[in-house]
C-alpha cells in the first residue's frame, strides 16, 4: 500500500511540474506575441551584461554596457550596470541570447512563479493551514518589494527561492540540494551575508560536508559557466569594483550609508562595519545555541538581521526577501487562533504596505525607504511575543509542576532531532511512610517525529517498589 501512494503521489508531483511548466510557457508565448512596452529598467542591465559576456566582451565596462542599452532604447546618459557577481552571469547569459521582449516576457512569469511558489512552501513550513496557501500567495503579492521587483525585473526573488528551497531542502533530507539553492543567494551576497556566516558554521562544526559541496560546486561551475566565453571576467569584476563601487556610487537606503555619511570619508570602509559586527554578533549565536540549532526558528530574525546590517543595497525590490519573516510570523499569528491578533497583524501589514506603496507612488528617492526593514522588524519581533505560548509558573506554597524536560535524539544532521519528551506531573500532596510500598506513577514520552502527526507516546506502568 506505501509503495502504491508513494507512486500516486509521485505522479502527482510530476503532473503538477508538467502543469506549471505548459503554464510558464503558454504565458511567455502571449507576452512576447503582445505589443507591450517593457519598462527598462534593471532587467535591461542583466540582459546586456549576459549578452556582453557571452559574446566574450567585457560586461563591467561602461561604454560598453551603453551601447548595448541603447539597442534597446535605453534613454539615459549612463549605463546601468551590473555590479553582481560573474557567476550571476550564468543565468543572464540565457536572457541575453534573445531579443529583449522575450527574455522579459519569459523572465516575468518565472518571477512570478518564484514568488507564489515561495509564499505557499513558507506557509506549510510554518505549519499554516493547507487549505488557507493561497491567502498565503496573496500576502506575497501584496507585499510592495514584490511588486516593484516584478516591475523592475529584479534578481531579488531568486535570492527569495534560495533561501526557501534551502529550508524544504533540509525538512526532505536533502542535504546536496539545500546547498544549491543556498548558493541561488550568492547572486546577491551581500543582502543575506549574515546568513552565510552560521551556515558555514554549521556546516563545518556538524561535519555536513554534502551541503558545503553542493554550495560551493554549484558556485564554481556556474563560475567556469561564465568564463568560458570571457576568461577574464573576474579580473574585468575587480576593475569595476575598484574604480566604482557601488557603496560609493549609491547611497542605498541602509544604516551603513548612514555611518559612511556620518563619518565622512572618501573611503567606503564604514559600509561594511555593521555587518562584521553584525557577523561577530550571528557567530556568537550560533556557538552558543549549536547544540539546538533550527534553520526554521532561526532563519527569519537572521534575514531581519541581515537586511539591516547589509553593506550594499536594501532597495525596496531587495526586501522580497522580507517575506520569509513575514509569512512565517502571518502563520505563527493564524494557528494562534486569536482573531483580534490576525487583525492587528493585517492591519500592520497593510500599513507597512501600504506606506511604501504611497512613497513609490510619489517617486520618493530610495535613500528614504530606510525605514521599512527596521519597521518590519518591530512588527514581526511584537507579533512573535504575542503568538509566543504563556509559561505558567507554580505556586509558591502550593504544589509545583515539574516542566518538561526534552532529550534530544541525534539523527540525521539536517534534520529536528527527534525528542523525549516526559510530561510535566505533579508531585503527590501525601507522601508514603517510610517502610510503607512506594508506587512510580505512570510517565509518558511522546516521541516526536513528522510535525503533522500525533506523537507516539511510550508508558511504563506503574511499578512497586518494595520497601526497605
Amino acid at each position: 500500500m506505501s509503495v502504491s501512494l508513494t507512486s500516486t503521489s509521485r505522479e502527482a508531483g510530476w503532473r503538477g511540474a508538467l502543469l506549471i511548466a505548459a503554464s510558464l510557457v503558454l504565458c511567455s508565448l502571449v507576452l512576447s506575441a503582445a505589443p507591450i512596452q517593457w519598462p527598462l529598467d534593471d532587467f535591461a542591465e542583466y540582459w546586456a551584461a549576459g549578452r556582453l559576456n557571452a559574446a566574450g566582451h567585457n560586461p563591467y565596462d561602461h561604454a560598453a554596457m551603453l551601447q548595448e542599452q541603447r539597442r534597446i532604447g535605453w534613454p539615459e546618459a549612463d549605463a546601468d550596470m551590473m555590479y553582481n557577481p560573474p557567476w550571476t552571469l550564468a543565468l543572464a547569459m540565457p536572457m541575453g541570447t534573445m531579443k529583449f521582449h522575450v527574455a522579459r516576457s519569459i523572465w516575468l512569469p518565472v518571477q512570478i512563479f518564484i514568488t507564489l511558489w515561495c509564499a505557499a512552501a513558507l506557509w506549510l513550513l510554518y505549519d499554516g493551514a493547507r487549505m488557507y496557501t493561497a491567502r498565503a500567495c496573496c500576502l506575497a503579492l501584496l507585499w510592495m518589494p514584490t511588486l516593484v521587483a516584478l516591475r523592475m525585473g529584479q534578481l531579488s526573488p531568486v535570492v527569495l527561492l534560495g533561501l526557501v528551497g534551502f529550508l524544504c531542502a533540509l525538512s526532505c533530507r536533502r542535504e546536496v540540494l539545500a546547498g544549491i539553492f543556498l548558493s541561488m543567494t550568492a547572486v546577491k551576497p551581500q543582502l543575506v551575508a549574515l546568513v552565510w556566516v552560521p551556515f558555514v558554521l554549521w556546516a563545518i562544526g556538524g561535519r555536513r560536508w554534502r551541503v558545503l559541496a553542493g554550495a560551493a560546486a554549484t558556485i564554481v561551475v556556474a563560475s567556469l559557466v561564465a568564463m568560458w566565453p570571457n576568461p577574464d571576467v573576474f579580473g574585468q569584476y575587480h576593475s569595476l569594483m575598484a574604480s566604482a563601487p557601488p557603496t560609493l556610487v549609491f547611497e542605498s537606503p541602509n544604516i551603513a550609508t548612514i555611518l559612511r555619511l556620518a563619518i565622512g570619508t572618501a573611503g567606503s570602509w564604514p559600509q561594511y562595519v555593521p555587518t562584521t559586527l553584525g557577523a561577530a554578533a550571528v557567530a556568537l549565536m550560533w556557538y552558543r545555541s549549536r547544540a539546538e540549532w533550527d534553520w526554521l526558528v532561526q532563519l527569519p530574525g537572521l534575514v531581519v538581521l541581515s537586511c539591516l546590517l547589509t553593506s550594499y543595497g536594501g532597495w525596496a525590490f531587495d526586501l522580497v526577501v522580507l517575506l520569509v519573516p513575514i509569512v512565517a510570523t502571518a502563520a505563527a499569528v493564524a494557528c494562534s487562533g486569536r482573531r483580534g491578533l490576525v487583525v492587528g497583524g493585517v492591519a500592520l501589514f497593510a500599513a507597512v504596505s501600504g506606506a511604501a506603496f504611497a512613497m513609490h507612488a510619489a517617486h520618493v528617492p530610495q535613500a528614504a525607504f530606510l525605514w521599512m526593514t527596521p519597521a518590519v522588524a518591530i512588527v514581526v519581533y511584537g507579533l512573535r511575543r504575542l503568538t509566543a505560548p504563556p509559561s505558567h509558573g507554580g505556586s509558591r506554597h502550593g504544589p509545583q509542576r515539574h516542566e518538561a524536560t526534552e532529550t534530544p535524539i541525534t539523527g540525521h544532521r539536517d534534520t529536528k532531532p527527534l525528542r523525549l519528551t516526559s510530561r510535566a506531573t505533579e508531585p503527590p500532596s501525601h507522601r508514603s511512610s517510610h517502610h510503607g510500598p512506594r508506587r512510580h506513577g505512570a510517565t509518558e514520552a511522546p516521541i516526536t517525529g513528522h510535525g503533522d502527526t500525533e506523537p507516539l507516546r511510550l508508558t511504563s506502568r506503574a511499578t512497586e517498589t518494595p520497601s526497605h
